[in-house]
């Protein structure tokens, strides 16, 4: 089990959300507007508006190695122009295209563009594409649809211990 050492005022919940959305299997769960984010361990963490800048943990993970993980957060800005709406679901997953649960994940029932939110507790020096979905309609929470738009990073964003990690995504209407 790792123990997450948070910063004050976020709240720690039980649950884990998994991105169906990007055709990574399992339940899809949604939050408030205000978003809901699950990152390493499994750990749920409520933030507010999802805005402020990125840190990183140490953790130290139980077990025979005691070694310790570093962990690192991502703030992420989704940007979009168009009339759709839906509800909008950030990821951050290892491989493209995805396989299996995210690493971390938060959703927004009621995007406001440009939407923040911050991926919490991934596992540093590590790779990841952060991936953001709007399932128009809100009729497919398993897997993106051909309306809902979809943003991912190419390459992947590398992720490092100490360095605060920023990625904008922008979501565009289809032709």
């Amino acid at each position: 089990m790792i123990g997450l050492q948070r910063t004050p005022g976020i709240v720690l919940a039980i649950g884990i959300s998994v991105l169906g959305a990007v055709g990574c299997g399992g339940d899809a769960s949604t939050a408030s507007s205000s978003g809901s984010t699950t990152g390493a361990g499994g750990a749920a963490a409520t933030t507010g508006s999802g805005g402020g800048s990125s840190s990183t943990d140490t953790s130290s993970a139980s077990g025979s190695g005691g070694a310790a993980v570093m962990l690192a957060d991502v703030d992420v800005t989704v940007n979009y122009a168009g009339t759709q709406t839906g509800t909008l679901s950030i990821a951050a997953v290892t491989s493209f295209p995805p396989m299996g649960p995210p690493v971390a994940f938060q959703s927004f029932k009621m995007p406001m563009f440009p939407q923040k939110g911050m991926l919490i507790g991934l596992e540093v020096p590590r790779d990841y594409y952060i991936v953001a979905v709007l399932d128009i309609g809100n009729n497919n929470p398993q897997s993106p649809g051909p309306e809902d738009l979809v943003a991912i990073t190419m390459p992947a964003v590398k992720l490092t211990a100490g360095a605060a990690a920023k990625v904008d995504l922008t979501l565009t209407d289809k032709p």
